[in-house]
């Protein structure tokens, strides 16, 4: 091989490896800002915002705080961590989901918990759903109560 073949040789890796840097500094800077991709949002529907203004009301009357949306992860933990996979198993069927609202009391020690129900509630997949959260929050010591908007039973059980 000659010194001249060597040279375009040698010019043409450079001038490939030279576009293929401007492509990826091209495709870099044509990607969106992730940042600024989001929009803010009420955190409470208007039906949720309209039970809360009905509850606030017996919160009040009792002296107690409301949480909204809280997270399921925030209330209760897998027991075990002696096998990991099944903690994350356990972990993961609780770290999306939310309770609607938590009554609690001055040092924030949770009172009662209130699942605002409406008709997507009898789908197969949110009985299920449901089923499983009912059962541990039993099972961890919980109060939740369903409604589909009423206050009279929550404030039964709170005047006991």
């Amino acid at each position: 091989m000659n010194n001249n073949t060597l040279f375009y040789i040698l010019i043409t890796a450079a001038i490939a490896a030279f576009l293929v840097l401007l492509i990826k500094l091209y495709l870099k800077l044509r990607k969106p800002d992730i940042t600024k991709m989001y929009r803010s949002k009420p955190i409470l529907t208007d039906r949720e915002y309209s039970f809360y203004e009905k509850l606030r009301e017996l919160a009040d009357e009792y002296g107690l705080q409301i949480f909204t949306k809280v997270r399921l992860a925030d209330l209760i933990e897998p027991k075990d961590r002696s096998d990991l996979s099944l903690w994350w198993e356990c972990f993961n069927k609780i770290k999306a989901k939310h309770i609607d609202f938590a009554l609690a009391d001055r040092d924030t020690n949770i009172i009662l918990l209130i699942e605002l129900d409406d008709s997507t509630h009898a789908r197969a997949d949110r009985i299920e759903r449901d089923e499983f959260v009912d059962a541990v929050l039993d099972n961890t010591g919980y109060t939740l109560m369903r409604t589909y908007g009423e206050t009279e039973e929550i404030e039964k059980f709170l005047s006991y």
